[in-house]
């Protein structure tokens, strides 16, 4: 096997669109052609002959790639505008934001309704066109998020054509997952009007299979994965070097379909031979094997045939790459399709620290972050106390009140500042204590937080240096990657580079904790509790492995915070890491569970008294003790039963009466054996009833969060922190009860007619939704439980974007509209003047958006650049300094920085 350089770098191909060869050489973010068109003329080149400089293939081509680029200008001005306007900018300020006249401001924000029509008929265009050569299509779970609009547009572009005579059907069809039970429910968008013909033909039911990337004005149609062939495909075991980069899939330069276009790098799936698959980070390599154009790093023995190395394709018959690859896809460059690429990573959310990462900290950093953000809750407190409009006091006094008791139960704190998250990339040639990371000043000190983690011994610390020359010259000015050694990412409680992600935090005041690898870990190898081969035993399952992992990281939470030796953690870091690969693996967890003597340590750290609430007086008391979390930590988001069969009602007047019947429950029809239902003697199906007693968070119904702490000092910071948050939201209700309304001022009233008809038409429109949303949500929730049950390992991203996606489906499945009442700044001006009855205004605001009205309410000064020091931003950056540099320079944050500069 051929040795390859570190080197990764973008270049650009001929037939790589608006961006032409070579556009990706400079480390900034590549220009379109406009800017490069301008560049060129701007030293010397005739425009007669810009395409061949710029590496066009013909002048034609070169055309088009100005017109795309010049339309996409325009869609995203058009989109800037508009977003500006609906966060209360004046046309004015907006024309000096985005460097155009006032006039046209005026004539984007007056013709954007037009523009949103177009973007509905150009999806309902788009999806007859692919009706064409797909007569049934998948309009459900997901698809607004692959075509890129918003649920909305779907569903109204659906409606457009259903008004033309278009059929939607639902179809389900059984799952082959072996439980009887089991359908999957399809939506098919389609011109037959019989659905049993359409039942015939369910397995050429395909989804559009298209992308817009200007909200539907225009679309690109997504195609069935192309192949490279095994011959084309290198493999690096782990004995050449491939455990080193395990994930990491190198790519040779300027082949036609592998061209990543824009991005340095990129989470991909590539269809093999159409059979398997590979899965990992594509990234450019200088330095390939001879008839190589990819080559795949893996921490597997050669002694694995490539078949086994890489994955089989889940439908290799589809169309659909999601399907085929059985993963959320994004989008496609050439033979790519991409999950995730350069700036995907960049939109995780690392602003809070949960306690989980936390609580292994120095108690220190503890109370610095609890205390921060208690400060931060109190001003906000105070800021909405001295609002003047009693209408928007109120409503936002009760949610703040809200979202105080939800903090209660997350136990998330601010995070610090600069904290971000970075894909991993490998370079064997660094210094293991250093990190590429241009995002940050070369000595800065970083620590790396990969969740979860089981404590500090698995946080790597280094620093950073940005001239690394293979790092600086193959990913540059990295929107959110990171080079690593690879000895790094074992540290990370096992990291691979496939897309494995971790957020960095900037430590130069050393308050996070970093500390050596635990000793008993060293060459500790989960694969010792293999099975011997033609040993019969019971294979875990899936479900019941993410139980005991649950129980297990609980387990080695509250021995952290109840300072546990060294020497018990790492046993139970052990038997965490059988457990992780027990599924995949096939381990014998059980003895792994005795030789680490699991059950001993579960009785030393977990026992503790169980809570009872009592109906009667709505106290709660300490029980017998149980084997469970014993930390505020493990149990602030336990549940504590309030209501069964047994229990109690109220009545009108206080008084409680004894209840017989349970106050929640569901029936259910009984199904035999053969999946069909059970028949009394009357012929009748057996209704069986359920019942579900009630439950509520324990954490929101003490009166002291010590009720649930073991009494650590890290608990007691917790303490402080729920404790404090429990007053100010009994202040904020409080304050909200003494608010008093005031009238409609009818003159007031008369002066915004116009506003006082736009807001009540609106919200007219929004309450005719209201019972399909409310349909919506019931069904959202459960698909959202079943994804859950299905995929244990989901990430809180990914989580995100099931709840998108099923309230989506949901939404199409009962024909409701997310109509959201859209205040716009004139009529807050309205309500203002109190033109409505606030008992009126108050509903309104049930329907509209809850960020939009606290920043109407509670205006923010932006960070904003002056044009002439934008311009020097980009001289120095063209020039070779990071992000980090210049905006240290500039005296703002590298953020607000790379937003001015790419006019984000």
């Amino acid at each position: 096997m051929v040795e390859i350089d570190d080197t990764i770098m973008h270049i650009g191909t001929a037939t790589s669109g608006r961006y032409p060869k070579g556009s990706g050489k400079d480390p900034q973010r590549s220009k379109d052609v406009i800017t490069l068109r301008k560049d060129a003329i701007s030293k010397g080149v005739g425009e007669g002959d810009v395409w061949k400089y710029l590496g066009y293939s013909s002048n034609n081509q070169y055309k088009k790639a100005i017109s795309i680029a010049g339309s996409e200008r325009k869609a995203h001005e058009i989109k800037k505008v508009i977003n500006l306007h609906d966060d209360g900018m004046s046309n004015s300020e907006i024309a000096n934001r985005i460097g155009k006249t006032e006039g046209s401001v005026r004539y984007m924000l007056k013709n954007k309704d037009l523009i949103k029509k177009k973007q509905i008929d150009g999806t309902s265009e788009e999806l007859k066109s692919i009706l064409k050569d797909k007569p049934y299509l998948d309009v459900g779970k997901g698809v607004e998020v692959q075509l890129g609009i918003t649920s909305t547009k779907l569903g109204t572009a659906i409606q457009k054509l259903k008004d033309e005579g278009y059929e939607v059907h639902t179809l389900h069809v059984k799952q082959a997952s072996g439980n009887k039970d089991a359908y999957t429910e399809l939506k098919v968008l389609t011109k037959e009007k019989d659905i049993n013909v359409v039942k015939k033909h369910k397995t050429e039911i395909e989804s559009p299979g298209a992308k817009t990337e200007d909200g539907g004005l225009t679309y690109t149609k997504f195609y069935k994965p192309k192949q490279v062939s095994w011959d084309e495909v290198g493999i690096r075991y782990a004995e050449n070097g491939g455990e080193d980069r395990d994930g990491l899939i190198q790519v040779r330069r300027g082949v036609d379909g592998l061209d990543l276009g824009t991005s340095h790098y990129a989470q991909v799936r590539i269809n093999v031979g159409g059979t398997h698959y590979l899965k990992g980070m594509a990234v450019y390599s200088d330095d390939m094997p001879k008839g190589k154009n990819l080559v795949f790093n893996t921490n597997k023995s050669k002694s694995k045939d490539k078949t086994e190395v890489l994955k089989e394709l889940k439908d290799k018959n589809s169309s659909d790459p999601s399907r085929m690859f059985g993963t959320y896809i994004s989008g496609q460059k050439g033979k790519f399709q991409i999950v995730n690429e350069e700036g995907s990573w960049a939109g995780w959310n690392g602003t809070r620290f949960s306690a989980q990462f936390l609580s292994k900290q120095p108690i220190s950093l503890i109370r610095e972050r609890v205390t921060d953000t208690l400060n931060h809750k109190r001003a906000d407190l105070d800021t909405i106390m001295k609002l003047d409009n009693p209408v928007v006091k109120k409503k936002m006094l009760d949610d703040y009140a809200m979202q105080a008791d939800s903090a209660q139960r997350e136990l998330k704190v601010r995070g610090l500042p600069r904290t971000q998250a970075h894909v991993l990339l490998p370079y064997p040639g660094m210094n293991p204590k250093e990190v590429y990371a241009p995002n940050y000043s070369n000595g800065d000190k970083l620590v790396l937080i990969r969740y979860p983690h089981a404590g500090t011994f698995e946080i790597p610390e280094l620093t950073v240096n940005n001239k690394y020359a293979p790092a600086k010259k193959g990913i540059g000015n990295a929107i959110d990657a990171i080079g690593i050694h690879p000895s790094v990412a074992h540290k990370l409680s096992g990291a691979d580079f496939d897309g494995d992600a971790v957020y960095a935090i900037k430590n130069n005041a050393r308050k996070v904790q970093s500390t050596a690898s635990l000793k008993g870990l060293k060459n500790f190898d989960p694969n010792m509790y293999s099975y011997p081969k033609g040993v019969a035993h019971k294979k875990i399952d899936p479900d019941d492995k993410q139980h005991k992992m649950g129980n297990v990281s609980n387990l080695i939470a509250d021995m952290t915070v109840r300072n546990a030796p060294l020497s018990e953690i790492t046993k139970a870091v052990k038997h965490s890491m059988v457990i992780i690969d027990s599924e995949k693996h096939d381990l014998n967890w059980k003895q792994s569970e005795i030789d680490n003597g699991i059950a001993a340590l579960r009785k030393k750290y977990q026992s503790r008294p169980t809570l009872k609430y009592d109906p009667e007086t709505g106290e709660i008391t300490k029980g017998s003790n149980h084997l469970g979390g014993s930390t505020l930590i493990t149990r602030a988001n336990s549940d504590i039963t309030v209501a069964d069969k047994r229990f109690y009602k109220t009545k009108s007047d206080g008084s409680l009466v004894k209840r017989d019947i349970p106050l929640e429950k569901e029936t259910y029809v009984k199904k035999g054996k053969n999946g069909k239902p059970v028949l009394n003697k009357k012929g009748e199906p057996v209704i069986i009833t359920k019942h579900n007693p009630i439950t509520r968070k324990a954490i929101n119904l003490v009166d002291d969060a010590s009720m649930l702490s073991y009494g650590t000092s890290k608990e007691k910071e917790y303490v402080n922190y729920i404790n404090t948050l429990k007053s100010y939201s009994n202040k904020a209700q409080k304050a909200s009860m003494a608010t008093k309304l005031p009238k409609k001022n009818g003159a007031a009233a008369k002066l915004y007619s116009q506003e006082v008809k736009s807001i009540t038409d609106k919200y007219n429109t929004a309450l005719l939704n209201a019972p399909r949303e409310r349909k919506a949500q019931v069904l959202a929730n459960d698909e959202i439980m079943r994804a859950m049950r299905n995929d244990k390992n989901m990430t809180k991203d990914q989580l995100k974007k099931v709840k998108r996606n099923a309230l989506a489906t949901a939404r199409v499945k009962t024909g409701a509209q997310r109509f959201e009442v859209d205040i716009t700044p004139k009529e807050w001006e309205a309500i203002q003047a109190n033109a409505f009855a606030p008992t009126y205004i108050a509903k309104v605001f049930t329907k509209a958006d809850n960020d939009k009205i606290a920043r109407y309410a509670t205006p923010k000064p932006r960070t904003t650049l002056a044009s002439g020091k934008i311009s020097r931003a980009r001289t120095l950056i063209g020039n070779g300094y990071t992000y980090a540099d210049v905006a240290r320079i500039m005296g703002v944050s590298p953020s607000t920085l790379r937003a001015a500069i790419t006019n984000e």
